[in-house]
């Protein structure tokens, strides 16, 4: 097994990770959205990057930087400012003592990642991490010991609450009411304890004549232009005008944009196309070859027209087996090829795998196997 251990891990290869010691300490922070549009927008963005900057001068803190990744996901630590503040840290000569963010979501929502960036990045270089609202604090030595619990607990609350809130958010639209923001062109009545949309005389007309333009082929741009000149506001945006952006969101929250995902004639198969990577990865291609692969073969990412080479990587990295020279790396492949566990047993013992204690394999031992 691959174990994942985000506990401290001194390293003498670094010895100026004390130098933080005594002195006002120097931090940088980390700031993420996940979507292209609520970068084009900065939603959030600003908040994060004040709660940093207001938390650092309450301690007395130096924030050097602000590392801002707009449009990225926190699923692996592909992004570019998130890359160019690690190599920041390894040649500051531990001079920077923290990494500061709002949640550690915005950080990582991997915890193999976690525990990648704790043990090769944070604690050899004599750097912190700081998730201010998630009360993470790694200068305080219990904080740093429990670091891997903290980051459990807030993925599972966090899949708790998301759950929570789409059960509500169904019941109310099961219902014929509305959830959210109120699209422009619309406003609400209540009727009992729900809400429901009502066209807006005043804005619903110029909605639809924004969807005639569209159904036209003209630009977002051009739309956006349109309405500006016609001195048509948005509901939402500190500026109160249109952007590209907002007729994109607009659109596509009223079903007239669809992204490309939707409408690709490629199939999402994740089963497939993982067996066709892995394949071609085992045959030392490369992330850029597997992802134009997986392309030809008429498959696509879930919310993605096509594959690239970091969704290809992701693929790849999101299924724990790998190594089939190893018992659970053989018994997860064929778990994944539908093969019941007394079955996977029966091909270890094949193949030259038995249990550690010897004897043979039964379907709880082989269980035991593959969750240890």
């Amino acid at each position: 097994m691959n174990s994942h251990r985000c506990g401290s891990r001194h390293s003498s290869a670094h010895p100026s990770s004390s130098r933080n010691t005594g002195h006002i300490k120097k931090i940088f922070g980390y700031c993420r959205v996940s979507t292209d549009m609520q970068a084009a927008q900065g939603l959030s963005l600003d908040d994060q990057r004040e709660a940093i900057k207001l938390y650092a001068a309450d301690r007395g803190w130096i924030v050097e930087e602000i590392f801002v990744d707009g449009g990225f996901s926190a699923k692996n630590t592909d992004r570019p400012a998130f890359q160019r503040m690690v190599r920041e840290i390894k040649t500051s000569d531990g001079a920077i003592s923290a990494v500061v963010v709002t949640k550690l979501d915005r950080l990582t929502r991997s915890l193999r990642d976690l525990c990648t960036i704790n043990e090769d990045l944070l604690d050899p270089y004599g750097c912190n991490l700081v998730a201010i609202r998630d009360g993470i604090n790694t200068f305080e030595p219990v904080s740093k010991m429990l670091l891997p619990f903290l980051a459990i607990i807030g993925q599972i609350e966090r899949q708790n609450t998301g759950e929570r809130v789409k059960a509500t958010i169904q019941h109310i639209r099961a219902q014929g009411g509305h959830y959210g923001k109120v699209p422009f062109g619309f406003s609400t009545v209540n009727e009992g304890k729900l809400k429901k949309l009502v066209p807006d005389s005043a804005t619903h007309p110029w909605l639809e004549k924004a969807i005639g333009w569209y159904r036209d082929g003209v630009p977002m741009a051009e739309i956006a232009r349109r309405l500006n000149e016609e001195g048509i506001k948005p509901r939402y945006g500190q500026l109160r005008e249109w952007t590209t952006s907002k007729i994109y969101e607009l659109f596509r929250t009223m079903g007239v944009h669809k992204p490309r995902s939707v409408v690709s004639d490629a199939r999402y198969d994740k089963r497939e196309a993982y067996k066709l990577a892995y394949q071609l990865r085992g045959e030392g291609k490369t992330y850029t070859e597997i992802a134009d692969a997986l392309n030809a073969a008429g498959l696509r990412p879930l919310k993605a027209a096509a594959y690239r080479w970091y969704s290809a990587q992701e693929l790849l990295r999101s299924a724990v087996y790998h190594d089939r020279s190893t018992p659970r790396g053989m018994a997860l492949y064929l778990k994944e090829e539908g093969h019941s566990l007394r079955e996977i047993g029966q091909r270890l013992a094949q193949n030259g795998h038995f249990p550690k204690r010897g004897g043979q394999w039964y379907p709880q031992t082989v269980k035991v196997l593959m969750v240890s």
